[in-house]
């Protein structure tokens, strides 16, 4: 029995998996690590701490430029849906972030992400809009829960056009799906406080002009 040809074999694919598999402990550390940041990023920019999430931004970039260098020829990492997933919450990260400060969406070349990422990017922003909605309500800044609500409500509506298989968009309909609830249910928060801000504004001018009539009665 002539085995040689085989344990040469296997050992060649055992020292090239033992590679990838330091690689890809690697990699998954930094994929993390980069969530972690995008969050952490996304978090400032609700708090307006906007000079810390330029930071966190710039280090998540630069995180996941390291991941795909050390990936780059090592196809079972290449197409690991860990690198989309880190892509996907920096390019969330950027959208939230130039949507609040600058009033514009960022393009995907700014992102500078895969096509499939920017879309699930946007879709995710739908729900930090919504709870950027939410915290201005409270505070009765409609202003900028109008402009929230007008950015979910676009996105929304251009993202439910894309109408192609996931093995290109990823899981795009599920989340278009979930924006879909958001966006209704955003709609009726913000009907529902403008109007109880406008009987309250009412209720207090009809208080003000009874408190006068009687002075003067």
């Amino acid at each position: 029995m002539n085995t040689k040809k085989f344990e040469d074999s296997m050992q060649k694919i055992k020292t090239v998996l033992e590679e990838e598999n330091r690689a890809r402990e690697a990699v998954i550390q930094k994929q993390r690590k980069t969530i972690r940041i995008c969050s952490e990023a996304i978090k400032s920019i609700h708090r307006k701490e906007f000079e810390k999430a330029d930071e966190k931004i710039a280090e998540a970039r630069t995180m996941l430029n390291e991941m795909l260098t050390q990936v780059s020829g090592i196809k079972s990492l290449e197409c690991w849906r860990g690198l989309t997933d880190a892509k996907q919450e920096l390019g969330e990260a950027m959208f939230i972030s130039s949507i609040v400060r600058n009033d514009t969406i960022p393009s995907v070349e700014e992102c500078d992400i895969n096509f499939s990422s920017y879309m699930l990017a946007a879709s995710d922003t739908i729900g930090e809009l919504r709870r950027y909605l939410m915290d201005s309500l409270r505070t009765r800044d409609f202003e900028n829960a109008q402009r929230a609500f007008d950015y979910m409500d676009y996105l929304y509506s251009e993202l439910m056009t894309v109408d192609y298989t996931k093995m290109l968009v990823g899981p795009l309909r599920p989340k278009v799906d979930t924006a879909r609830n958001l966006v209704n249910r955003s709609r009726n928060d913000l009907i529902n406080a403008m109007q109880a801000y406008e009987l309250s504004q009412s209720m207090t001018k009809l208080a003000e002009k009874l408190d006068d009539f009687k002075k003067k009665t």
